[in-house]
């Protein structure tokens, strides 16, 4: 019976641990199996992805505030674990605190893209998607990614980078606020919602949002990262 009692109790602690809030973020400059840091700007994206959802985050070789540098347990360390076969780039994100136990693992983020920027990219962003709302965020207001109304208003928008979202083209299902866009396996790319303007919608995209602007050379995504805007072109359907 005692015994029953104590992994009853150790149980608890440690499910009660495992839901404690944190108020940071640390993700390595370089994943462990990537040679060079920030590769395929992917670091970059995961430090948005728990910026966005309300955590201050760092990169571990960032200066850190007193508070953490005097306590690193205030802080999840994010780890990725590559797990790659012939056919699938496969990548599971986890959270661990400062005793470098496990607190979360993703879902597995997998992509059957051959480029394997694209393929990091997919499977990065597919695992970091399914960690939505399984934190809890001790203290601080997620940054705002972008004024959307100042950039409809506006409209002349100083974009620092172009790129493109996809090689393929992507096909707009409607929906009651607007459009899905998918790709050719189905899977919802990008959102939009309709705006009073018939070639401007209000769009996200993984954990970027902004708006969808058509212009004499096509259709372009335009966000704020990092207090720089950039423009990326979507070849859709409507």
């Amino acid at each position: 019976m005692k015994k029953l009692v104590l992994l009853f109790v150790l149980f608890v602690s440690s499910f009660s641990f495992a839901q404690e809030n944190y108020k940071y973020i640390i993700v390595p400059k370089k994943f462990s199996f990537f040679k060079e840091e920030n590769k395929y700007n992917l670091n970059t994206t995961t430090k948005a992805f728990f910026e966005n959802n309300g955590f201050e985050v760092y990169f571990d070789t960032d200066e850190f505030p007193k508070e953490l540098a005097e306590n690193r347990c205030l802080a999840l360390t994010v780890n990725a674990i590559e797990n790659n076969n012939v056919f699938l780039t496969r990548i599971n994100i986890e959270l661990i605190d400062c005793y470098n136990k496990s607190i979360l693992l993703s879902d597995l983020g997998t992509s059957r893209e051959k480029e394997y920027q694209k393929a990091y990219t997919e499977a990065f962003r597919n695992a970091l998607t399914s960690l939505k709302g399984q934190l809890n965020v001790k203290r601080t207001s997620p940054k705002s990614t972008v004024l959307i109304d100042n950039m409809v208003a506006s409209n002349p928008i100083s974009v620092k980078a172009n790129t493109i979202i996809d090689v393929s083209q992507l096909k707009a299902i409607p929906t009651e606020t607007g459009y899905n866009l998918v790709n050719h396996t189905n899977n919802i790319v990008v959102i939009l919602h309709s705006t009073s303007l018939e070639n401007v919608f209000i769009a996200s995209k993984d954990i970027f949002k902004g708006v969808l602007i058509k212009k004499n050379t096509g259709w372009f995504f335009e966000y704020d990262f990092e207090n720089k805007v950039y423009s990326e072109k979507i070849e859709v359907k409507f």
